[in-house]
Formats: C-alpha cells, sequence, structure tokens
C-alpha cells in the first residue's frame, strides 16, 4: 500500500498542503519542434527503406542461386578430377557467404558493401565460366540472376541490354567453335544457337519487367509508409494535417494544398488549408457551413482532375493558376484534395496518376485521422454545451434572483433600514458561495496532466485541500497503480474524484468522507463514501438505472461510460451514500 493517512482537520494542517496542478503545460510554439516528436520520415527515408527491401530481395535471390548452384553442380559430370573439387568447394563457400549476407544485409547498405557482394557473385561466375561446357545451367542461372539485379536498380531497359550483351557473347562463343574456313558467321551457327539467343533475350526481358515491377511497389509502399506517418496523432491537433499537407505539396511541387472534407453527422465542410513560402509553411483550419459543401467538395466532378472549372467561390478565395484534385478514397462526396500553382511548369497527367495511388493506400489512416477530428469537434461542442447550461442554471439564475432582490431592497432601504441591512447579508453570502462555485468550475475547464506515478499524490493533496477549504474530515487511502496505465485515464479518475468531493460538499451535509483507491488484474477502483443524508432513494443502482430514473451525477456517469467503465450508487438516506467507479484494464 502506498499510503494510508487521515488527513488533519482544517485548520490544524502543518504546512501547506495543496498543489499547484491546475495550470496546464505550455502549447508549443507554432513552427518550432515539439520535444520527444520523432522526426518526420523524409524522403532519404523512403529510398532507404527502398534500398532495404531490394536488398533483402537480392539476398534471397543469391541464396536460391547458391542451393541451384550445388544442385546443378552435384548433378552435373564429370566427378573426381581437380577442377571438381574446386568447383564444389567454391560453390559451397558461395553458399556460406549467401547465408551470411541475408543475415547481416541491415549492415550491408552501405555503397561499398554492396559491391562487395556484388564482387562476391562476380567471383562465383568467374568459376561458373570456367566450367561453362559442363555447367550450363549454372550458367543461365547466374544469367537470371544478374538479369533480375538490373532490373531491381535499373529498370527492364537494363535487363534487356544485359540479355543482348550475354547473348552477343555466345553468339561469339558459339562461331568460334563451329566456324569453318570460308564459311559466313550466319551458315556456321548451328540452330540452337539462335534458339538460345532467343530464349536470353526474353528470359532478360521478362525478368527486368517482374524486377522493375516489384521496384515501384517497394517505392510506393515507402512512400506510403511515409505520409502515413505524418498522419500519426503523437503530435498536438493541428500538426499532424499541417506536415501532411506540407509534405504533399514538396511531393508535387505545388504553392498551396487545400483539403475539404464533409462532417457526416453535421454537413459542416472542414478545410484545412496550406500556403507554402514561408518559414515552415502557414497552416489555417477553416469550419465552413453546409451550404458550401459543393463550392469546395465538387459533388459534380466525382473524378480526379488537372484542369476543369472550378466554382467561383472557390476561385474567388484561392485564385489558382494550375490545380490538380482528386477525391478521398473511402466515400463520394466526403472529402476531396486540391493542390495549387506547381512552380516552373504544370502539373502531369503522371501525378493525377500517383495522387490517386498515395490516397488509395493512405485511406486507412486519413479516414482514422478526419474521423478523430470530427470526434474532436463533437466533443467541444458537447462540452461547449455542458458550460452553457451549467452558467445557465448556475451564476446566470443566481444574478437574476440578485437582481430581483436588489431591486426589492432599494426599494426597502427607505422604509426599513435595519430590515435592508439583514437581508442584503443573506445575499451577500449567496454572492459568495455562487463566487466559489463558480471558481471551482474553472478550475475544472483547466487540463491537467497526472501520470500513473502520481495519481496518488494528486488525488491525496485534492483530498487535503478539500478538508481545509469545508472542514470536512477526509480519510485517503491509496494502492499503488501500474506506471503503464494511461495517462488519460488518470486524468479522468482525478476529475472524478474532484467531482464526487465536490457533490459531497454541496449536497450531502457530510462530517466524514473515506476516499480509497486500488487497482487489481482487470480493473482500477475508485470509491468514495461519506456519512451525509445520501440519494433520494435506498438501495444499490448501476448506472443505467441511475439514468433511466435521472437520479445520481450527470458529469461523473460521462467521464465513466467514456472509459468504459461502470459506476454504481448505494445509499441510504439519513446514513450517507457510497459511490464506487470500476474502469477496465483490459
Amino acid at each position: 500500500m502506498e499510503r494510508q493517512s487521515t488527513l488533519p482537520a482544517a485548520g490544524r494542517a502543518p504546512g501547506p498542503t495543496t498543489l499547484n496542478h491546475s495550470e496546464p503545460n505550455a502549447p508549443p510554439v507554432h513552427g518550432e519542434p515539439v520535444q520527444g516528436e520523432p522526426a518526420v520520415p523524409s524522403a532519404a527515408t523512403s529510398a532507404g527503406v527502398t534500398l532495404e527491401g531490394i536488398e533483402r530481395l537480392k539476398s534471397l535471390a543469391r541464396l536460391v542461386l547458391a542451393a541451384s548452384l550445388g544442385l546443378s553442380f552435384l548433378l552435373a559430370p564429370p566427378r573426381g578430377t581437380p577442377l571438381y573439387w574446386v568447383a564444389l568447394i567454391t560453390f559451397a563457400l558461395y553458399f556460406v557467404y549467401a547465408v551470411a549476407v541475408l543475415v547481416f544485409r541491415r549492415q550491408l547498405l552501405g555503397r561499398a558493401a554492396r559491391a562487395a557482394t556484388l564482387a562476391g557473385d562476380a567471383a562465383a561466375l568467374v568459376v561458373v565460366l570456367l566450367l561453362g561446357p559442363n555447367l550450363p545451367a549454372a550458367f543461365l542461372l547466374f544469367f537470371v540472376y544478374f538479369a533480375l539485379v538490373a532490373g531491381w536498380w535499373q529498370g527492364w531497359l537494363a535487363a534487356a541490354l544485359l540479355s543482348l550483351g550475354v547473348s552477343a557473347a555466345y553468339l561469339g562463343l558459339s562461331w568460334r567453335q563451329a566456324a569453318e574456313p570460308g564459311a559466313s558467321w550466319w551458315s556456321a551457327l548451328p540452330r540452337e544457337s539462335w534458339l538460345v539467343v532467343a530464349g536470353l533475350l526474353a528470359a532478360g526481358g521478362l525478368v527486368g519487367t517482374v524486377a522493375e515491377r516489384q521496384r515501384r511497389q517497394l517505392e510506393r509502399a515507402a512512400v506510403i509508409e511515409r505520409f502515413a506517418a505524418l498522419l500519426s496523432l503523437d503530435a498536438g491537433w493541428p500538426e499532424p494535417a499541417r506536415r501532411w499537407l506540407a509534405a504533399l505539396a514538396a511531393r508535387y511541387d505545388a504553392a498551396r494544398a487545400l483539403l475539404a472534407y464533409r462532417d457526416p453527422d453535421s454537413d459542416r465542410v472542414l478545410l484545412w488549408v496550406f500556403r507554402g513560402g514561408e518559414a515552415g509553411g502557414a497552416f489555417e483550419e477553416q469550419d465552413r457551413p453546409p451550404r458550401d459543401v459543393h463550392e469546395f467538395l465538387l459533388d459534380n466532378e466525382p473524378r480526379a482532375f488537372l484542369a476543369a472549372d472550378l466554382p467561383a467561390r472557390l476561385v474567388e478565395e484561392f485564385s489558382p493558376q494550375d490545380t490538380m484534385s482528386a477525391p478521398l478514397p473511402g466515400g463520394r462526396g466526403q472529402g476531396r484534395l486540391f493542390l495549387f500553382d506547381r512552380a516552373r511548369v504544370v502539373f502531369s497527367p503522371a501525378q493525377l496518376d500517383d495522387l490517386e495511388r498515395l490516397l488509395a493506400g493512405l485511406e486507412p489512416g486519413l479516414t482514422n485521422l478526419l474521423l478523430i477530428r470530427s470526434q474532436a469537434s463533437r466533443a467541444v461542442e458537447a462540452e461547449r454545451d455542458r458550460i452553457v447550461r451549467h452558467l445557465h442554471d448556475g451564476v446566470a439564475q443566481t444574478l437574476a434572483s440578485v437582481e430581483m432582490q436588489l431591486n426589492v431592497y432599494r426599494r426597502l432601504a427607505v422604509a426599513d433600514p435595519a430590515k435592508t441591512a439583514e437581508e442584503l447579508a443573506g445575499l451577500q453570502a449567496v454572492v459568495k458561495q455562487e463566487q466559489e462555485e463558480l471558481r471551482r468550475f474553472l478550475r475544472t475547464l483547466k487540463s491537467v496532466h497526472v501520470p500513473a506515478t502520481e495519481l496518488g499524490r494528486w488525488m491525496f493533496a485534492h483530498s487535503a485541500q478539500f478538508e481545509q477549504e469545508t472542514g470536512i474530515e477526509v480519510d485517503f487511502w491509496a494502492d499503488p497503480v501500474d506506471a503503464a496505465l494511461p495517462e488519460g485515464i488518470c486524468r479522468e479518475v482525478f476529475w472524478i474524484l474532484r467531482e464526487a468531493l465536490h457533490n459531497v460538499q454541496k449536497h450531502a451535509r457530510a462530517q466524514h468522507v473515506m476516499v480509497r483507491l486500488r487497482q487489481d488484474e482487470a480493473f482500477l477502483r475508485l470509491l468514495v463514501d461519506d456519512d451525509g443524508c445520501g440519494f433520494s432513494f435506498t438501495g444499490t443502482y448501476s448506472q443505467r438505472a441511475l439514468e433511466e430514473q435521472g437520479l445520481g451525477p450527470v458529469s461523473i456517469g460521462e467521464r465513466t461510460r467514456a472509459l468504459g467503465g461502470a459506476l454504481t450508487i448505494d445509499s441510504s438516506p439519513g446514513s450517507g451514500s457510497t459511490l464506487r467507479v470500476d474502469i477496465p484494464l483490459t
């Protein structure tokens, strides 16, 4: 158990017991790096990912080549000759070499290391060439391997040129072996040689095409991974949106980027606008009414385009000289991306195809980001409604009542000054109480950061502060909680305790409160027990029963539900009540 303490009564506490935990951390300045934020992946990172993927493919192909060479060598004559043993040792070493390169490929991504691995391949090829007449299958395997490497690095054309060179060398060797005095090279070459050349050219072109397609898939996957990393919520909003649009503008050399998204619940249009040309670029988020849907989402233009008759409102606001636009995947008319004013030249159809493929690959991450943004907007609206209700039912009602009473006392002051003074004293007490209520409510609006390692201390400090301010005795126990517990859960538990103690002060007329925090394998549990007047019901009520009958603390219920937890209240009118919150950890 972390601590077990009975707090002293008000006025008897030795020294200060309050903590300054109401001030939020200062937000990062726009344009400055956020502490703890990982570096944004760059184009060099994508190239590194592609290089690593290609080296992995080469290592696997090399291993298959080594195994196939050994098998073809074992099946080929002659055996027992010195050259046989030289080749056997060479291929065995090559197989070990292929396994080692596969295992340590991450450490061999440098230019010198890659050149060394190709030199090892070339050394094995020399042995194959020396044994060429006896190992035609080995020669063909090496040809396929080097055609793959050429296709991975330079595309199908490099593989085709390699095939052409190998074919020319093969024809030259065949002509020297079969040439007769006075015969032309065309008639001297056997028909089988031309068939072999045709096979080499076809195989080289096909293998190179497959390798180039694999490379493009690796590059596309690296780009998608890079842009998906930019969408992660590892920094405060709206940083993910800003850096994502900035990366898009940089990729397509655009001066400005605009994303328009329609909220499916409110039909309002959310605009993210990025303008380059400044340090880090300028980012702006706008919330537009539903009537702007057709202006920015272009429902009548569901496809991607390079140039189109844009709506007058969009042209008036952004004055684009050159435009490339594509709809967001996942639903017609839900969102659209615009890129404006490419530097030097206009946008090309190849760039438009690339943009569509990129957006299709980013659909999960982009959909999640927009969903989270919509939920955040709804949460803000709900919090605004809660603040309005609280101020209307509290401060606004009190001020209206004070205004009416002051009007009465103004007329009463002349006739009965003593009575007026007495009534004004009571009114002053009401205003003071409402002032304290307003201060408490304003404190709840300030964000706090409660790490798991500090949860017990924060709750203890607030309990001590509550006891000093109210005179209600508090007994507090807290078991150690898991240090890996998310800060969001800890913060909500702290707010639940604050709300529960406030309700005790406001409604329970209690003299003593017991607060208990503990954690087991499945739940984080908070218990607040008081000896006050209790609720208007008798017995144990679940959160659902409380909501159905309009009973219990609404805000505590909402916070508990947001955490997926369960709220239970046990009440004995005249004898107090027990509030219990169980929050699942799995």
